[in-house]
C-alpha cells in the first residue's frame, strides 16, 4: 500500500494538484493507493473520488488548518497499524511535518516531494521545521533542477536528493467543450493562476503594442486569482476588451478547445522569491505543447526547463525582449509551426505520465 499525504489534490485545479492527482492514479495501475487529502468543495471533490473511486480511495479531510493537519495525522496512525504501508508520498513538507518522527520510528520509508514556492522563507522559525521535516525523509524530490539547487542551499543533513520533472496531461483524446467564440487571431493563451509573478500586467500591456498590427488578436486569460481586479482594470484603461478576454477557471474540456485554438502560450514568470514565489516549473507549456503550442516563457525559476530556448518556445531574458519576440513568431509561421512540433514530440517522449512514472518506480527500487 501506498500513502498519498497531501493538501493539494483535485478538484482543486493548479499544478502541484495535477501532479499528485496523476501520480496517485499512476501509480495505482500497480499498487493499492490510499490519499490523504485536504476537502477543498464538497461537491466537485465527491465528484472526483466517485469517478476514480476503483483506482483510488481518497480520504478527505475538513476543517481548520490546526486542526485539519492534526485529524490527517491522526488518520495515518490508524493506517500504519495495518502493517500494508510500504511507501509514504507528501506532496510538500507542510503534510509530513507532524508525522517524520512516527514514520522513523515504524520504519517506512518517505518521498517529499518539494516544488519550489514551498521551501522559501524568510522566516528562522520555518526555514528550522523546514530543514528538521526534510532531513527525516528518507527521499526528497524536486520538481526541476532548479529548485533541486533550492534543497541545496539549505545545507541538508539529508543528502537523498534528486528531482523528477512532473508529468503533464495529453488531453487531446477527451471530448471538447466549445464555451466560448474564438473568432479572433492570432490567438494568444495564458493558462494560470492570476498572481503577480504569473506575469499578466506585462502581457496585457504587450497587447496594446500588437493590436497595431493584428488588430483582431484575441488574448485569452484562463484562470483565477488576486490580482482578477487589478488586470481587469488595466484592460479597461487600455480600451483592451475587444481583444482580451477573462474565461476564469477551465476544465480539463475546456482547457482542450483552448489548446486548439491557441497559436502561441504565453507566461513569462516574474520572480517574486522575496515574496515567497517563483516558479518551479512550469506543467502547463507541457500541456500545451500536446497540441503542438510553442511557450514565451523567462528565464527565471525552472521554467527554461520547461520550455527549451528556440527549440520548442522562447526564453525571454527582460520584458523588454517581449515585444520583439512575440511580433517575430506571430509573423514567422514557420518558425511557429517548427517549435510547435518540437515542443509536441518532447512533450510524447518526455512528459506522458505512462513515461514519468518509471523514473518514481526506479527511485522506489534505490530505496529497497
Amino acid at each position: 500500500m501506498i500513502v498519498i499525504l497531501t493538501q493539494c489534490f483535485p478538484s482543486r485545479l493548479g499544478g502541484i494538484e495535477s501532479l499528485m492527482g496523476n501520480l496517485s492514479l499512476e501509480l495505482s495501475k500497480k499498487n493499492k493507493v490510499i490519499v490523504l487529502a485536504d476537502r477543498h468543495h464538497f461537491f466537485y471533490d465527491r465528484m472526483y473520488d466517485n469517478k476514480y473511486k476503483n483506482e483510488i480511495l481518497v480520504r478527505r479531510i475538513q476543517g481548520l488548518k490546526f486542526f485539519r493537519r492534526r485529524r490527517k495525522i491522526k488518520e495515518l496512525k490508524q493506517l500504519i497499524q495495518s502493517n500494508q504501508i510500504k511507501l509514504i508520498i507528501s506532496d510538500t513538507w507542510k503534510s509530513l511535518e507532524l508525522a517524520t518522527t512516527h514514520l522513523n520510528e515504524k520504519k517506512i520509508p518517505t518521498i517529499c516531494l518539494a516544488h519550489g514556492n514551498d521551501i522559501l522563507t524568510n522566516e528562522p522559525k520555518k526555514l528550522e521545521r523546514i530543514k528538521r521535516t526534510l532531513n527525516n525523509c528518507t527521499s526528497i524530490i524536486a520538481n526541476s533542477r532548479f529548485t533541486l539547487n533550492l534543497i541545496k542551499k539549505l545545507s541538508l543533513n539529508n543528502n537523498n536528493l534528486g528531482y523528477i520533472y512532473p508529468g503533464a496531461e495529453d488531453l487531446r483524446e477527451i471530448n471538447v467543450d466549445k464555451f466560448i467564440d474564438l473568432d479572433g487571431k492570432p490567438l494568444l493563451l495564458t493558462l494560470a493562476r492570476l498572481e503577480k509573478r504569473k506575469g499578466h500586467f506585462q502581457i496585457i500591456k504587450l497587447i496594446k503594442e500588437l493590436i497595431k498590427y493584428f488588430p483582431n488578436l484575441k488574448y485569452i486569460i484562463a484562470g483565477d486569482g488576486p490580482e482578477k481586479t487589478k488586470l481587469k482594470k488595466l484592460v479597461d484603461d487600455y480600451k483592451l476588451s475587444s481583444n482580451i478576454f477573462f474565461v476564469g477557471s477551465v476544465n480539463l474540456s475546456q482547457k482542450k478547445f483552448l489548446f486548439e485554438n491557441a497559436d502561441l502560450m504565453i507566461m513569462p514568470t516574474i520572480d517574486e522569491s522575496v515574496n515567497r514565489s517563483i516558479e518551479g516549473f512550469g506543467i502547463t507549456y507541457l500541456e500545451a505543447a500536446f497540441f503542438s503550442v510553442p511557450s514565451i516563457a523567462s528565464n527565471i525559476g525552472g521554467t527554461p526547463e520547461a520550455v527549451l530556448h528556440e527549440k520548442t518556445g522562447i526564453i525571454i531574458d527582460d520584458f523588454d525582449a517581449l515585444y520583439d519576440h512575440t511580433i517575430e513568431l506571430l509573423n514567422n509561421k514557420s518558425k511557429l509551426e517548427f517549435l510547435g512540433k518540437n515542443a509536441q514530440i518532447r512533450a510524447i517522449n518526455e512528459f506522458k505520465w505512462e513515461n514519468v512514472i518509471n523514473h518514481y518506480y526506479k527511485l522506489f527500487k534505490s530505496m529497497q
